[in-house]
């Protein structure tokens, strides 16, 4: 008697019944079937990996993608990739409520209301209703929100025996990054047994945005693709890779990374300042021994964009840097030499003394592969004024600008002396 009457003051309360208060100490199948029969459709409850946990009775209304999720235990690959595609998984982990989703018979999918099971921010799993009995309502809905706490408590033990691992795979991910392991066999080792699948060819990406939950922001995208990450500071560092047998598309790995990125910046835009998020990735490799490089590779990119953000922002890349692979470890010499270009610092004096801003003019120009119009268009100047003004630095410093030598050594002292300045 106090139990039932508990449930109507919650229920006078809320506006709402309490459609599982009767069942606070009932198991997750038996959950399940409870939910099946409010809602009159099959379910399925799955963990954050899509690992099947309970199902409801079916009778005879299962489609092939619940059938395949019961006999392999998990959701099968390609209908995970559907949903991705169609922005399904990005809505339950943003949306408290329950998501509607259209059958998509391409992949044997009926009719479906999902919702995530969530504890704060984290992500405990999910419920899936099958819409085939009847039509779903939005008081089905509210039973669907109801459900979703109600199974909390099921998977918190689930969750930090997850948590517990997860952690145990980034302890190694960065013991990969730092170089502590040189074995092959040690390392596939140590993956199989933190049922860690490695990519067969890999690389490292490091996106870097300071003040930015880059972990909250990129989540849905991290679990699309399935990587393994760490956290340093304001940098998120990236295993990504190519599986072992390609797939018929042949997507390279460079082209897969680039893809992300265009997710990933496109995303973080929107919580973060224009011009503060960096990304850089290294060469790919396939001897894991050889992780250390890739990452000390993408470090270098993202230094190098930190300092020459304009020269390099369509560079991602360390095959991509050109010229700027080389710049800090020019600059090294060139202060252990003390070396300073001449002709830069006589023109540097020309500019102060008769305040014009001819180095600028011999920068863009060296910048556009001496363009004449591109080099115009760029100072808004008239191409003739710009012919008046190489002549005149030509003339100053004593430097033939058809010369590719000069041109050259021209070009990366003017990025070293910038490189002094922006530092």
């Amino acid at each position: 008697m106090k139990r039932q009457e508990s449930q109507r003051r919650c229920e006078r309360l809320s506006g709402q019944p309490e459609y599982f208060h009767q069942y606070q100490h009932a198991d997750i199948e038996e959950l399940a079937d409870v939910i099946g029969e409010l809602l009159q459709n099959p379910i399925t409850i799955e963990d954050a990996d899509h690992k099947l946990i309970a199902y409801s009775s079916h009778g005879e209304s299962t489609d092939q993608a619940r059938w395949s999720t019961i006999m392999g235990r998990r959701v099968p690959e390609k209908v995970l990739t559907r949903l991705w595609k169609d922005g399904v998984f990005q809505q339950l982990l943003t949306d408290d409520d329950p998501v509607h989703i259209p059958a998509k018979d391409e992949v044997g999918l009926g009719k479906r209301v999902a919702i995530a099971i969530r504890k704060g921010a984290d992500v405990l799993g999910y419920i899936w209703a099958q819409e085939v009995n009847r039509p779903l309502t939005r008081e089905d809905d509210e039973i669907l929100r109801q459900a979703a706490r109600a199974a909390v408590s099921r998977l918190v033990q689930r969750q930090g025996k997850r948590k517990a691992e997860e952690q145990r795979r980034k302890e190694f991910l960065w013991e990969l990054l730092l170089g502590n392991h040189t074995s092959e066999a040690a390392i596939k080792q140590k993956a199989e047994s933190l049922q860690m699948q490695l990519p067969a060819s890999y690389l490292i990406c490091v996106i870097e945005a300071p003040g930015a939950q880059l972990e909250q922001y990129l989540y849905p995208l991290l679990m699309r693709d399935k990587l393994f990450w760490v956290v340093d500071g304001a940098q998120i560092v990236l295993l990504m890779g190519l599986p072992a047998v390609p797939d018929r598309g042949g997507q390279s790995l460079y082209h897969k990374v680039e893809q992300f990125l265009s997710d990933s910046l496109s995303k973080l835009v929107v919580h973060v300042n224009e011009g503060n998020v960096i990304a850089g990735y290294g060469r790919s490799y396939k001897a894991y021994a050889d992780i250390v490089r890739s990452y000390r590779e993408a470090l270098h990119v993202v230094k190098v964009k930190r300092l020459f953000s304009q020269e390099t922002a369509r560079i991602y890349g360390f095959h991509d840097l050109g010229i700027y692979r080389f710049l800090l470890q020019l600059k090294r010499w060139g202060d252990e030499e003390g070396y300073e270009n001449p002709r830069l610092s006589q023109l540097k004096a020309y500019d102060r003394e008769n305040q014009t801003n001819l180095l600028d003019t011999l920068e863009t120009f060296l910048d556009t592969a001496g363009k004449g119009n591109l080099t115009a268009q760029r100072l808004h100047i008239h191409i003739n004024t710009l012919g008046y003004r190489l002549r005149r630095i030509e003339e100053i410093i004593q430097v033939n600008l058809d010369d590719p030598n000069q041109r050259t050594s021209l070009y990366l002292d003017l990025k070293l002396d910038k490189l002094n300045q922006e530092r």
